[in-house]
This record gives structure tokens, C-alpha cells and sequence, in this order.
């Protein structure tokens, strides 16, 4: 099986990926240099309720941006659109759009997977490494920001493969 060209057919969610990892770089730096400004500058104790909501408002900053690069179109979307309906038009002539469309419902529902986990709390074995981000525990950070590229990923190829050419 030739890898290239098959991922060709799945450029879009790379693409949403990248712009996601930014997007998590640009808003993790954001939100935690806020926080450790208010504890420091402001003798905010580190426990402080304020402080502590941070981490599920960065989740949620995450998976809004990831809906966000997921249903931004651009180049790449309309290529990859092109190639999903090649191939779909190749795997069954009298139906040329049901492999399309199976495949947009299939990337939807792996996307609003992706959302519900990115919400969610993280794992044993990432909650175990006691990695930390300041003053911050880092396992919800780093599931969240995993999860939400999978969010666009999945969500940007889903766009390609429901577009109409």
C-alpha cells in the first residue's frame, strides 16, 4: 500500500492539526503567564478558586478553537474534497457519493468523540507522571490540547469529505 496518496486524502485534518498545535501553544502561554502574573504580582495564594478555574477555562478555549479550525475552509479542504470524491467516484460508479458520505458521518462522529474526551478528565497514566506547568498540574492541559487536535483533524477532514464538488 503506497502511504503517500493515501494521506494526501487526509491534507485538510493535517493542516487543522498544525493550526490547532498554534492555537494550543498561542493560549497556553497566554492563560499561564495570566495566572502566574495574578499569583505573583497580586499575592493570589495558588489554591485560590480563580486561579484553579483556569485549567477547565484553557480546555474549553481549546475545544472551541478546534471547532473553529475545523470548520475553516481553505485551500487544502477543497483539495482534499477533490481527492475524497475522486477516490469515492473510483470505489463504486453507480453510487459515486456513498463512500463520500459514509466517510464524512464516520469523521463527524470520531470529531464529537474527540470533543466529549477533550472535556473529560485525563488518564491514570498521564495523571500519574505528575508533570507540571508552572503551578499547574499538566496532565489536563496536555489531554486536553491532544484531544482537541483530533477535534480539528477529524473535524476538518469530515468538511472535505461532506463538500459538493
Amino acid at each position: 500500500m503506497k502511504v503517500r496518496p493515501t494521506l494526501r486524502l487526509f491534507q485538510a485534518g493535517v493542516t487543522a492539526a498544525c493550526m490547532q498545535c498554534l492555537a494550543i501553544l498561542l493560549a497556553t502561554l497566554l492563560i499561564l503567564s495570566y495566572a502566574q502574573h495574578r499569583i505573583e504580582n497580586l499575592q493570589v495564594p495558588a489554591d485560590d478558586p480563580a486561579v484553579q478555574s483556569l485549567i477547565p477555562l484553557l480546555q474549553l478555549i481549546y475545544l472551541v478553537t478546534a471547532v473553529g479550525v475545523a470548520a475553516t475552509r481553505h485551500r487544502f479542504v477543497d483539495l482534499t474534497a477533490g481527492r475524497i470524491r475522486r477516490a469515492s467516484r473510483l470505489m463504486n460508479h453507480s453510487d459515486p457519493d456513498r463512500a463520500a458520505n459514509t466517510l464524512a458521518i464516520s469523521l463527524w462522529f470520531a470529531a464529537m468523540g474527540f470533543a466529549a474526551v477533550t472535556l473529560s478528565s485525563p488518564p491514570s497514566f498521564l495523571t500519574e507522571q505528575r508533570w507540571h506547568l508552572g503551578l499547574f498540574d499538566a496532565a489536563p492541559i496536555i489531554w486536553s490540547g491532544i484531544m482537541s487536535r483530533g477535534v480539528a483533524s477529524f473535524g476538518a477532514n469530515a468538511q472535505a469529505a461532506a463538500l459538493k464538488q
